[in-house]
Formats: structure tokens, C-alpha cells, sequence
């Protein structure tokens, strides 16, 4: 036909509309984590003693700077970067204002046999609450076993309370009523500290 196309020819044809791709799942939310922990270590109460419980980050050596008591500027840095704020559950203090503490207790006369000065055995904790972890109110152990990471910390209180706290501030907690975690708080509602200010230098 000369070169053009008849109406016969030329005939829409039929098709899917395009749908746009799924949105992708949000990230597991800090609840969703803590529930995660807590039904772990209720199947497996073991797991609450805690990743190394020696505080040598699975080390065979102690690295350079490991049996000193005061961490060096980079590990002190980096502790604080992981951790953003005061580890204990509902805490919201800055790390920049918070002390550095060891999980597994430094042993001045032993060093090497306490726990080391390394990045996986220190967090950040507000002068108030560091006190009362050095008094034995609270316990506290860090989890990484499988299934449970992202720097947990599992805390013990010496009236039986628990809680779980994430790096960026929100914590749960485990009802042994209702055998039901929830959410206890999270940043920006941080528990009541006393006034003083900060020692300067921080001990840690």
C-alpha cells in the first residue's frame, strides 16, 4: 500500500499498566531487636552470661594499649562514635560527656588476666550511672552470640529488673508477668542523673 499502513494494521495493542516496584521493608525497629534478645535468652539462659565474658574480644594477644587502664584518643573515639550516648537503659547523656568504662572489670594488679582496654570491652556510661554499676546495683554483659549482635548490652539490676540497650538510645525490657518484652524507653527520655557536673578528666 505504498508504503503506509492500513487501520487493519495498525491496531493498539493491549498491555499491563507499569507498576512501580515494591518499597523496600523497613529496617527491624529497636522493639522488634530487644523482643529478638530477650525470647533468645529465654530459650537459651546461658546466652545471658554474655560474648567473652573475659574481656578479650575473643583476642589470643593483648593488643598495644590493652593492659593500660585509660584507653588512648583512638579507641576512646571510636567507643564513643559506637555508642553515641550513656549505655544504661533510658539514658539519654552525650558520650561526649559520659565516662568510659570497662564491661569486664580491669584488674590493676592483673591486667592481663582482667578485662582489656579494647573497643569491644568498653562503653560509655553518664558519672551517675557508672557509679551505680560500681556498687554492684547493676550488671552488665555485652551479647554477640549468633543470632544476637549490634553491640547488646544485656543489663541485670540487684532487684532482678533487665533491659536490653542498643547503640542510639532505646531499651527494652522483659516483663516476667506478662513474659513480654516491650519498649522501656528510648532517646530523648533520659532517667533522672544527679546535678553535679562531670569530674574533669573523667575516670574511666
Amino acid at each position: 500500500m505504498n508504503g503506509q499502513v492500513s487501520p487493519e494494521e495498525f491496531r493498539p495493542v493491549a498491555c499491563d499498566p507499569v507498576r512501580p516496584p515494591a518499597p523496600p521493608a523497613p529496617p527491624p525497629s529497636v522493639g522488634a531487636i530487644a523482643d529478638a534478645i530477650f525470647a533468645a535468652v529465654r530459650v537459651d539462659p546461658t546466652l545471658a552470661t554474655g560474648r567473652r565474658a573475659d574481656g578479650h574480644g575473643g583476642l589470643l594477644r593483648p593488643p598495644p594499649g590493652a593492659l593500660t587502664y585509660r584507653p588512648d584518643a583512638a579507641t576512646a573515639a571510636l567507643v564513643r562514635a559506637r555508642d553515641r550516648h550513656c549505655r544504661f537503659p533510658g539514658c539519654a547523656r552525650p558520650a561526649a560527656q559520659c565516662q568510659l568504662d570497662h564491661i569486664t572489670e580491669y584488674r590493676t594488679r592483673t591486667p592481663r588476666a582482667g578485662g582489656w582496654t579494647i573497643v569491644s570491652n568498653l562503653q560509655c556510661l553518664c558519672a551517675f550511672h557508672h557509679q551505680l554499676k560500681t556498687l554492684g546495683l547493676w550488671r552488665v554483659s555485652a551479647l554477640g552470640r549468633p543470632g544476637i549482635g549490634g553491640n547488646a548490652l544485656l543489663w541485670l539490676s540487684a532487684l532482678g529488673a533487665t533491659a536490653v540497650t542498643l547503640p542510639g538510645g532505646a531499651t527494652g525490657t522483659w516483663d516476667d508477668s506478662g513474659l513480654r518484652p516491650r519498649i522501656a524507653g528510648c532517646r530523648g527520655t533520659p532517667t533522672r542523673a544527679p546535678s553535679e557536673p562531670d569530674p574533669d578528666p573523667a575516670p574511666y
